[in-house]
């Protein structure tokens, strides 16, 4: 499979719209958190070597450098929830006529779906790097690009949300309760934190936009 990320904004869209199931709202979940990186590299960028903002010049740089580190692993994980879909398929497609083929399948099976949850899994925790780096840009950065900060921290939330329901709705693929546990418990923590965070990163914003 090619890259999702060499597609152009209209060929990513086309293919989200298609009949086939991926990309899907994992792949879209990584891309929203992306693009939420993107929109605070350009406003560390657009407050960097202005003097109104001297003060906070090194905040911005190691601004722009964790948003571009985020936007890196989120692009990354674009194609990676595709591909972690793909091989749950590809795993359910192996063959089940022997007792040995069987068994072989359903640990495939049991592999490829913690693979599918650990990928949005690790979207939602890059979601919330984004969330806690919107609050020093709408905080610290150029007071005419808070807007463009709170947007980068919406996008964050529903890439969080979004990859959430992603890590759920797989959750029946995994046999052992206290696995499962485990994974609902990080749900439940990451909505917690992410609203946490979006919440403060309002407030801030607030101060601006009135």
């Amino acid at each position: 499979m090619s890259s999702l990320l060499e597609l152009t904004g209209n060929q990513f869209l086309n293919q989200l719209a298609s009949s086939q199931p991926a990309p899907g709202g994992g792949s879209a979940s990584a891309q929203a958190v992306a693009t939420g990186a993107a929109l605070l590299e350009m406003v560390a960028n657009l407050t960097m070597g202005r003097k109104k903002y001297n003060e906070v010049q090194k905040e911005m740089e190691e601004l722009r450098f964790a948003a571009q580190d985020a936007n890196q692993k989120a692009r990354a994980l674009i194609d990676e929830d595709t591909k972690a879909y793909d091989g749950v398929v590809a795993a359910f497609q192996l063959p089940k006529v022997t007792d040995m083929e069987k068994s072989s399948r359903a640990e495939a099976i049991l592999q490829a779906t913690r693979v599918a949850i650990q990928v949005p899994q690790e979207t939602a925790r890059v979601a919330l790097q984004i969330l806690s780096l919107a609050k020093v840009a709408v905080e610290k950065g150029n007071s005419n690009a808070c807007s463009d900060g709170l947007v980068a921290a919406y996008l964050a939330t529903a890439g969080c949300k979004g990859a959430l329901a992603n890590v759920r709705i797989n959750l029946s693929g995994l046999k052992e309760e206290h696995e499962i546990e485990q994974y609902q418990q990080f749900c439940l923590q990451t909505q917690e934190a992410c609203d946490a965070l979006l919440l403060q990163v309002e407030i801030r914003a607030k101060v601006h936009l009135g």
